[in-house]
């Protein structure tokens, strides 16, 4: 086996790992705090767009690790929809109409490439203005550093554009939210209120 084929294995493997926590910290706790609506919708749209992408490019561990990952995208999606909003499902429909667009104009891999920010922006937005991430599941983004790390190899192997930003795009937002995590965590123990539910396990 070749060392790309075990990279790419390995990073399916994290990849699907990572999508797992926050749905069922959600499912455990019902506390949806600090969790954005709107990167759930965008990531089910975007794990859409990369099944498509891995399928056009031949990409086997691209369109094989969202298969099962567009059901765990989409399940995100349902747990937060009393907390959707209009201005969130207009959002990920016009993230949907880009890629389309993208798609016909035969540029579907560049604007996959900045998809990241798209999906993960809301979410380090809303994590930097709340005061309230009871809902955010840590682990999530500490798989994510992870996740980001084995798929730029990959895309490094293959020589693939869209998965080196892949990584370094996940990697920033992973780190930002998690030093908001913990900064919020400093900030509830400095007032004498002890770690919210958000600070630790899944």
């Amino acid at each position: 086996m070749d060392p790309a084929t075990v990279l790419g294995a390995i990073a399916t493997v994290t990849f699907l790992a990572r999508l797992i926590p926050q749905p069922v910290r959600l499912v455990r706790t019902g506390v949806p705090d600090g969790v954005s609506p709107l990167m759930a919708l965008n990531v089910a749209v975007t794990e859409l767009a990369w099944l498509t992408y891995g399928f056009v490019s031949g990409l086997v561990p691209v369109w094989l690790v969202t298969l099962p990952a567009l059901p765990l995208a989409v399940w995100t999606a349902v747990l937060l929809r009393r907390q959707t909003r209009w201005r969130d499902v207009i959002g990920a429909g016009v993230w949907l109409a880009a890629i389309v667009v993208a798609w016909l104009a035969g540029a579907l891999g560049a604007v996959l490439a900045v998809s990241v920010l798209v999906q993960y922006g809301p979410q380090v937005w809303t994590a930097l203005r709340s005061d309230r991430l009871e809902g955010i599941a840590p682990a999530t983004w500490r798989l994510a550093i992870v996740d980001a790390l084995m798929w730029g190899a990959y895309g490094l192997a293959v020589g693939d554009a869209a998965l080196i930003l892949y990584t370094v795009t996940l990697s920033g937002c992973a780190v930002v939210i998690l030093v908001r995590i913990a900064h919020s965590h400093r900030a509830a123990s400095a007032l004498g209120v002890g770690a919210t539910p958000g600070q630790g396990g899944a």
